[in-house]
């Protein structure tokens, strides 16, 4: 299944670049490489909300969706040119073939987003008291029928919904949540496991990375903290530019699966920045409770029907 990338992110490297040489830790795909009959539905934020003159940071070739958002981060997620097709129609009633464009608002009247947990408070994000993070624009929430990219190393699969909330602090440096819901729990189990076992290769693929691209090969993953249902990583390297803008930096994922809700926060603190705090191990530890706890007294999303 061809994966998805946010420009969200691509606007919140030129944010950095503006302000301090540059970064980031994710990159939701925007879909280089994705088929005719798959959706292009990725949240947005505009980058002039973050970064008014910014340049878009430079990248691997993406496929920017044409249609008009279709509701909740900044620019507004986009829906596709093309939409899947009906599956087929019972034999003995043989009915014609629907309108263009029928088969398309029935499949997604039937993926229609549920109420995902409203993002994290931006005082609850690491660092709060030097980074005085705020929220870019209001998060965006849509229907999902593709792997979503949260990195070099590691996509969400099978989500049917998508929320996605920016940040950027007194650095003008990027967070970025990603909430998810699945038909189940036991879907929502399986991504987070997946993204366990990318992360726990995220060293090796990093490194690789680095080596393609002639840099020291310094890329350094570590297991910061973990609740009974997350868990958060620090990963410090020479970052390769595409998905991360470049140079040395530490990125922080953090993890957490509830019920059939699965939520991604990332962000990166760059080498050369003062001022910014070093995050040490209790701090990610309260960053993932901090979302542990979201989810957990949040209103149980509703389970999506195939």
């Amino acid at each position: 299944m061809a994966t998805k990338t946010s420009t969200l992110v691509r606007a919140a490297v030129a944010v950095c670049a503006v302000a301090a040489g540059g970064f980031a830790w994710a990159g939701l795909d925007t879909g280089a490489q994705a088929s005719a009959a798959a959706p292009a539905s990725t949240p947005v934020p505009s980058a002039s909300a973050a970064a008014p003159s910014a340049p878009a940071a430079s990248s691997t070739p993406v496929t920017t969706p044409a249609d008009s958002p279709v509701g909740a981060t900044g620019q507004g997620p986009q829906t596709p040119t093309s939409q899947p097709t009906a599956a087929g129609t019972a034999a003995a009633a043989r009915p014609a073939p629907p309108a263009p464009g029928a088969a398309a608002t029935s499949k997604q009247a039937d993926r229609a987003p549920a109420a995902a947990p409203a993002p994290l408070p931006p005082a609850q994000l690491p660092d709060n008291a030097a980074a005085a993070w705020k929220p870019i624009a209001q998060p965006k929430t849509q229907a999902t029928a593709h792997d979503v990219r949260l990195n070099e190393c590691a996509a969400v699969k099978g989500a049917t919904t998508w929320q996605q909330q920016g940040y950027v602090s007194s650095f003008k440096t990027p967070a970025i949540q990603d909430t998810f819901t699945f038909t189940d729990a036991a879907t929502a189990q399986q991504a987070y496991t997946d993204l366990l076992s990318a992360m726990n290769t995220c060293q090796q693929q990093s490194r690789a990375l680095q080596s393609a691209a002639k840099l020291p090969q310094d890329a350094q993953v570590a297991t910061t903290a973990t609740t009974a249902e997350g868990t958060a990583y620090s990963r410090q390297w020479t970052a390769v530019a595409g998905m991360s803008a470049p140079g040395p930096q530490t990125g922080h994922i953090y993890l957490v699966r509830h019920q059939n809700v699965l939520t991604s926060l990332q962000f990166a603190v760059p080498a050369d920045i003062p001022g910014a705090g070093a995050l040490t191990a209790a701090d990610d530890q309260t960053a993932l409770s901090n979302l542990a706890t979201q989810l957990s007294t949040a209103p149980a999303a509703a389970e999506q029907r195939p």
